[in-house]
């Protein structure tokens, strides 16, 4: 699962990477501090079942601490990108690639209207003008793969109309694309039934404008929140956005508290926005950052809003729910006898079949039937839907 943080230079993308995640990628005010792209593993918390039960739980990746599980996530930092972008203009093309596999992006903001489009300092910038030309840019990218060539294209499908979908789904098909996704995107372009070897360049960004919102949903981070300006910004982006989720974050404030919980200065419980102090020293100057934060954005906004940004964007954007599978029924346990060692965050809808296809192949093949382990154990046939939490033992033929 990889999510992808995206914005122009000096937005604050590799602040947001560093707070999430606690790496160390270099940051600063000025223009493509970032050119290679950053990764990290940040974690979502959810409730683990292990609450239910007498003994603790072994997860093979993250951790659970008092019946919360963490679930890793990979998130990717690329390069400021800037007007021109998809025409290779800044870093361009190169770091949209890197985007490919991403499932999500993040739009990081400055709300603070303190930097231009290319991310050079300035006064008073309309920062709203940056969700507009940035969503424009990925969508271009997308009709550059996709319609470059389309003459020769639209030959073959002169031979076989009815193969749209399944022309588009190759050209995309490193994007992530699916024959499903391509198909709602016709849909929703009102392409249906419209003859793709005579769609004309309206036709064509209005599908790629669909493609876009299907196979990249975005969210806007909007940085900087404690800075002048930046409230009555992301009010108007708010205004003028409605149909996008804005959250007003301060990447550097969640950043210097993580860090500061990291030399045990504090506790600091970022989805509740909550800091116990660890040390009585009101001189010390950290400290005095700590209680800065906790007047000026803790107690104003309830958070720094960056835990809010990850889990909306796995939980709500993407629509994914948290399913556990095991081997022994009874015990919740594998072959090795680790109790809950896994745990699958899959899309909402997802069959028990389609969930053990996704463990390995042969489990869908050799499916049988599931488990749903819960008060009582339940068998499930293999069009079940799943829901969250659930746990679930796979029976196969052999």
């Amino acid at each position: 699962m990889l999510i992808g943080i995206v914005g122009k230079p000096s937005s604050g993308k590799s602040t947001l990477l560093n707070s999430m995640c606690m790496t160390d990628a270099k940051m600063g005010n000025y223009p493509f501090t970032t050119i290679k792209p950053n990764r990290g593993v940040a974690y979502v918390v959810i409730s683990c079942p292990c609450q239910k039960l007498s003994e603790s739980c072994n997860p093979r990746s993250g951790k659970c601490e008092d019946g919360q599980r963490y679930v890793p996530i990979e998130i990717l930092d690329v390069a400021g990108l800037v007007p021109g972008a998809s025409e290779g203009k800044g870093m361009g093309n190169q770091f949209l690639d890197d985007l490919r596999t991403a499932k999500a992006l993040i739009h990081v903001v400055d709300s603070s209207g303190t930097t231009d489009e290319e991310g050079n300092q300035s006064e008073n910038y309309n920062p709203l003008s940056d969700i507009e030309w940035l969503g424009l840019e990925i969508q271009n990218w997308i009709h550059k793969i996709l319609f470059d060539n389309w003459t020769r294209v639209s030959r073959k499908l002169e031979q076989d109309p009815t193969k749209v979908a399944e022309t588009i789904l190759e050209r995309l098909s490193g994007l992530g694309a699916n024959l499903v996704l391509i198909k709602k995107a016709i849909q929703l372009a009102d392409l249906l039934g419209v003859n793709a070897t005579k769609w004309d360049e309206t036709q064509q960004m209005r599908l790629s404008k669909e493609l876009r919102s299907l196979l990249f949903p975005m969210i806007v981070a909007a940085n900087k929140m404690d800075m002048s300006n930046s409230m009555s910004n992301i009010a108007q982006m708010k205004e003028n956005y409605s149909d996008i989720e804005i959250f007003p974050v301060s990447a550097l404030a969640e950043l210097t508290l993580r860090k500061a919980m990291e030399d045990n200065l504090i506790n600091y419980n970022s989805k509740e926005g909550q800091v116990n102090y660890l040390i009585d020293d009101s001189e010390n100057n950290r400290i005095k950052v700590v209680k800065a934060i906790e007047e000026k954005i803790l107690n104003v906004n309830g958070s720094t809003g960056v835990n809010q940004v990850l889990d909306y964007s796995v939980f709500e954007l993407l629509n994914l729910i948290a399913v556990y599978p095991v081997e022994n029924q009874n015990k919740l346990c594998d072959k090795d006898g680790r109790v809950l060692p896994d745990v699958f965050l899959v899309e909402k809808g997802t069959t028990a079949k389609e969930f053990a296809g996704k463990i390995h192949t042969d489990l869908a093949d050799k499916f049988i039937n599931g488990i749903l382990i819960a008060d009582v154990n339940k068998a499930i046939s293999g069009d079940h839907e799943l829901n969250n939490g659930d746990v679930m033992k796979i029976n196969t033929s052999s």
